[in-house]
């Protein structure tokens, strides 16, 4: 996989034989980033030689963690403006012109042979750019309820990834609608336990509880943690922005940590999955089979991971536990009840296993590339 260099060379229309040229555009969040990275990486794979640009947003997430894999990154300069204060949503609105004049500018510079979009703010004025200029934009949309942005973008995409068949209910009538489940990186199912808690540095022994409030952390399971009072090992992954909060926090039996770079090693130690219900995470979740409980955050918007986490419950797969009310000592018991029931954990993980779709991504890559 290169970058975005020689934009001047000849090429041909893709395939095998000659390079071809793939826009990726997403952010905000790992939810959005990682499906990303991981259609661009097996793209690459399967369909190589390709030149590889993934659009972002300035000072974002993507920002950061999309040049450490070794792809070219360009910004542009979008924000918020869902929830926002109305002084917020006009700056958000200007910022929005700006970053339309740049996305056309790097979609004519780079000259993909198609665009997908995997949602976030940056993803519109990439996602409109390649539209007019008569690109081929695919969306990749990860959750139960398509996002705003997916949700507009929708009307001019030639085709339209969803994880589920329910996602379909909120997009066009007339929308290309591919149910083929959420990308995921391959290695996540590759990995062994006993070598994963060697590598952690968890008692190869016992049952351990992994703990993880996604790629931006939470100071609610910050607090989660502080009243905790489960059974297991609890390695507790904190977000950088909360790590620094939760690290005083570790004792015996409780482990804090900033960041797992690995999220496989994760799964693979772990007997339990506590989490919230981000789509990627519930993906990674069923293609590793894991039981988990669920926390959906309250706080994003259209309350998708509710959706999210209704599907998983409905299959036996996961226990939801809203958040409003709860605290560590009644989470702890709800822990502590599941790992004493071997039987249910087994049940739990064989149901989670049913909803994992292990292909999607190769399923994805190669409607993607068959635009080529």
């Amino acid at each position: 996989m290169t970058a975005i260099r020689d934009r001047g060379r000849m090429r041909g229309p893709g395939g095998h034989g000659s390079r071809w040229r793939l826009l990726v555009t997403g952010g905000g969040t790992g939810g959005h980033i990682y499906p990303a990275l991981a259609i661009a990486g097996r793209s690459a794979e399967r369909f190589g030689p390709v030149d590889v640009l993934f659009v972002g947003a300035e000072g974002g997430m993507e920002a950061t963690i999309v040049p450490k894999q070794g792809v070219h990154f360009e910004g542009v300069p979008v924000s918020g403006i869902v929830r926002k204060r109305p002084a917020q949503v006009a700056a958000g609105l200007l910022r929005l012109g700006a970053a339309e004049v740049r996305a056309i500018r790097l979609v004519r510079q780079f000259r993909p042979d198609v665009v997908v979009a995997t949602g976030g703010y940056a993803a519109g004025p990439v996602g409109l750019a390649a539209w007019l200029l008569g690109v081929p934009l695919v969306l990749q949309e990860q959750n139960v309820v398509p996002g705003v942005t997916n949700r507009l973008l929708s009307r001019v995409a030639v085709g339209i990834a969803v994880p589920h068949a329910e996602a379909a209910k909120a997009l066009p009538r007339r929308a290309k609608v591919w149910v083929v489940g959420n990308p995921i990186r391959r290695e996540l199912m590759e990995v062994d336990r006993a070598q994963a808690r060697t590598a952690l540095g968890l008692p190869a022994d016992g049952q351990v509880v992994l703990m993880v409030a996604g790629s931006r952390g939470s100071a609610v399971f910050v607090r989660l943690l502080k009243e905790w009072t489960g059974s297991g090992v609890l390695y507790f992954v904190a977000g950088r922005a909360h790590y620094d909060a939760a690290k005083p926090l570790e004792r015996e039996g409780v482990r804090v940590v900033p960041y797992l770079e690995d999220a496989g090693l994760g799964y693979a130690a772990a007997d339990l999955v506590v989490c919230r219900a981000g789509a990627i995470t519930l993906a990674e979740l069923a293609a590793v089979g894991k039981p988990s409980v669920l926390i959906p955050s309250p706080h994003v918007t259209h309350h998708h991971q509710e959706a999210n986490a209704a599907v998983f419950a409905k299959a036996g797969a996961a226990l939801v536990l809203p958040e409003a009310g709860l605290d560590g000592a009644r989470l702890g018991a709800v822990v502590a009840e599941l790992l004493a029931d071997t039987g249910r954990l087994r049940r739990m993980a064989e149901a989670s296993l049913q909803l994992g779709r292990p292909d999607a991504l190769d399923e994805l890559v190669e409607r993607v590339h068959a635009l080529v």
